[in-house]
Parts: structure tokens; C-alpha cells; sequence
């Protein structure tokens, strides 16, 4: 089983992604509403009764808490004992207190779930948001044993980006890690080694079959880096934190001028098998993609930047901070969405944008529709 979490702040933008699914024209991939402890699935009553709760902390942006949990395909689950996995999971998390909707979604193979609740509980209190991920797994490694459901590793640990949508799809479909799942490991196995100079880093991963990109200034210095394996290419921070250059070189033996020579002709391999890529292609160290053959169709995928309703309360990009740091922290590099393409097809599984259905109303009224 695997998670797919995120926080967000507009629980209605949620909701209507599941409603959506829930009166689909095609009845095979209709939703089903589980269970809900709102009165009503009126948007208006669901709205006031949200309201409600969250003037008890009014300052809380971040309230809305919405997980899909993905089981096997060789997974045959009721809805009861989905709905009983789906209470069991919320508990654990601490969601004991909380309004809460439970969705079971038809537009996959294998059966999924869809979890939406408000992390502010009846009592004023809120759900920590701390360790999420490393809570959830152990959580799912439970419930797995608990019913009886097949085991799916999980693609990530402390410290590296959560899976991406077509990356659970993957696993749950063929068993089988993906290709960012391979780089973790192998650069994981190779970093353990104490002592290792640069030089025997990069030879050593290209041993194992992974090519090296460092973003080299003229002076030598270094500020960032990109792998390549298999044709797939991955930023150091798309694939991890620890996977960043700044923390990489916190485990090698550095030198800028011995080591000036090695970065270059490891720049100059991975050209010559992956295309010319300029160094614009490393800023932000964010971007995912599969190598196409044309260097031009590298390093172009491009954030769309903040905005805010026309109300000017809430982002309305669709995009939410992954859910590896605290609520409130700050950390520039983490703004990106849980979806992304990272060379895998076939994902349908999906977690709302974050966006407020009042958004969608003005946005038609303004279009004539």
C-alpha cells in the first residue's frame, strides 16, 4: 500500500475534485462516498460547517489534509474493509476529532481511496503535520500486516522526494522500483563509503551505470548537479535533499582545483551520451524528465509563478509544499506539486490542485459559460 499526501489550504478545491469524480457520466468510474461526519454533501452546509471550526484557529492557512491510499491490484477489497483501513489509517495519523469525507475512486486498476479532513479538530486543536511521511509508512507497514495486503515498498526515505503519481503507479503495477528509485540507491550505497573523493565518486557511479552533470562555474566552484541513468534524467534536488550537491559534498572528499579536471570530463561523457545542456538547465536543481534525444527539449520545464485569486486569498496554481517539512517552515526548493512526469505512463490516480470552487465560479461567469 502507499500513501500519497498532501496539505493544503482550501478544503472546498479538494472536495470538488472528489465530487467531480463522484458524478462522473461514466458509472464505471463513478466514486463512491464511504462515510462523511458532515451533515450533508451540500457545498454550502460543508462550507459553513468548515467555517465553523476553522475560526477556532483562524491563522492556520494550511488546514486541509487529503491522502489517496493505493492498494495492489491483486488487492480484492470490500468497501467495508476499505472503510475500516481508511478509519484505522486517520486514527493513527491523530485524526480522532476531525470532519472528515472517505471516497472510493473507480478510475484505476488497482483499488484507491481518497481521504479529506480538516486538521483543525472540534476542540480546537490541530493535527501535527510533523514527520508525516516517516509516521505514514510505518502506519501502512502495520495495516498491510493487520489485513493481509500485499507489501509495496516504499520509494522514499527520510530525506528524499515523496513518489510521484506515475512512480506509484509503477510499483503497484509491475512490483518493480522506478528509475528514480535505482539512483536513490545506488548514490545512497556509494555515499556510505567514507573517506571517497569526488573523483572516485564519479567513477564509481558511472560504474554503475549513472552519469554526472555538475553545474561548473568558470572558477571551478561547483553549485549543483544532475544524474542521468538509463536515458532518465533527474536534478539533485528533484531527487532528494540528500541527493542535493550541498549535501553530497558534505560526504566527499573535495578539493575545487584537484577536482576541476574530473568534473570536467565527467561533464563531457554525459553530453556526449545525453546532448549539449547548457547550465542554465541546473538552476533550482527542480526539474524531472526523460531524455528525448534533442538537448533543446532539456532544462525547459518552467514553474508558473505565485498568484492569488481574484479576491487575492489563496494561490490558485494548483500547486502545494510536499509534505517533507513541518507545516510552517520555509523552504524555498519545496514549492513544487506531488504530480510531475518523471518518464512513466499510465498513472490515473490523483490528488486535487488546491484551488477554491468559488474560483472556478467567477472564472466561468467571466468566460460567458
Amino acid at each position: 500500500m502507499i500513501a500519497s499526501q498532501k496539505i493544503g489550504k482550501s478544503f472546498m478545491g479538494a472536495l470538488n475534485y472528489n465530487l467531480k469524480k463522484l458524478y462522473h457520466p461514466d458509472p464505471k468510474q463513478r466514486a463512491e462516498l464511504l462515510e462523511t461526519n458532515f451533515s450533508s454533501l451540500d457545498k454550502d452546509m460543508i462550507r459553513r460547517e468548515i467555517a465553523m471550526v476553522r475560526e477556532q484557529r483562524p491563522n492556520l492557512n494550511r488546514y486541509v489534509y487529503h491522502t489517496s491510499l493505493n492498494f495492489h491490484k491483486d488487492d480484492l477489497l470490500s468497501n467495508d474493509k476499505l472503510l475500516e483501513i481508511a478509519h484505522r489509517y486517520l486514527q493513527a495519523n491523530g485524526f480522532t476529532n476531525n470532519q472528515y469525507i472517505i471516497f472510493r475512486h473507480h478510475d484505476a486498476e488497482h483499488p484507491h481511496i481518497h481521504l479529506l479532513a480538516n486538521r483543525i479538530t472540534f476542540d480546537g486543536e490541530v493535527v501535527s503535520d510533523s514527520n508525516n511521511y516517516k509516521k505514514s509508512e510505518a502506519i501502512l507497514r502495520d495495516l498491510e500486516k493487520q489485513f493481509g495486503l500485499t507489501v509495496v515498498q516504499s520509494s522514499r526515505k527520510t530525506g528524499e522526494r515523496a513518489a510521484k503519481k506515475d512512480e506509484i503507479e509503477m510499483v503497484i503495477r509491475t512490483g518493480k522500483p522506478s528509475e528514480k528509485m535505482v539512483m536513490q540507491e545506488i548514490i545512497r550505497n556509494l555515499l556510505k563509503q567514507r573517506g571517497l573523493s569526488l573523483a572516485d565518486f564519479i567513477k564509481m557511479g558511472e560504474e554503475a551505470g549513472i552519469s554526472f552533470l555538475f553545474n561548473q562555474a568558470s572558477t571551478g566552484r561547483i553549485t549543483g548537479i544532475t544524474y542521468f541513468h538509463n536515458g532518465f534524467k533527474i536534478k539533485g534536488q528533484a531527487l532528494g535533499n540528500s541527493f542535493k550537491w550541498a549535501e553530497i559534498i558534505k560526504k566527499l572528499d573535495h578539493e575545487q582545483i584537484r577536482d576541476s579536471k574530473a568534473v570536467s570530463e565527467a561533464n563531457s561523457r554525459a553530453r556526449e551520451i545525453y546532448g549539449e545542456l547548457t547550465a542554465a538547465g541546473h538552476n533550482g536543481e527542480r526539474n524531472t524528465e526523460l531524455y528525448t534525444g534533442s538537448a533543446k527539449n532539456i532544462g525547459n520545464n518552467r514553474e508558473e509563478p505565485n498568484a492569488t485569486d481574484p479576491d487575492g486569498r489563496e494561490d490558485v496554481t494548483g500547486r502545494e509544499r510536499s509534505l517533507e517539512t513541518d507545516q510552517d517552515a520555509l523552504v524555498p526548493d519545496d514549492r513544487t506539486t506531488i504530480d510531475g512526469h518523471s518518464g512513466f505512463d499510465g498513472f490515473n490516480v490523483q490528488i486535487s490542485n488546491d484551488e477554491d470552487d468559488s474560483y472556478y465560479r467567477r472564472k466561468s461567469r467571466r468566460s460567458g459559460r
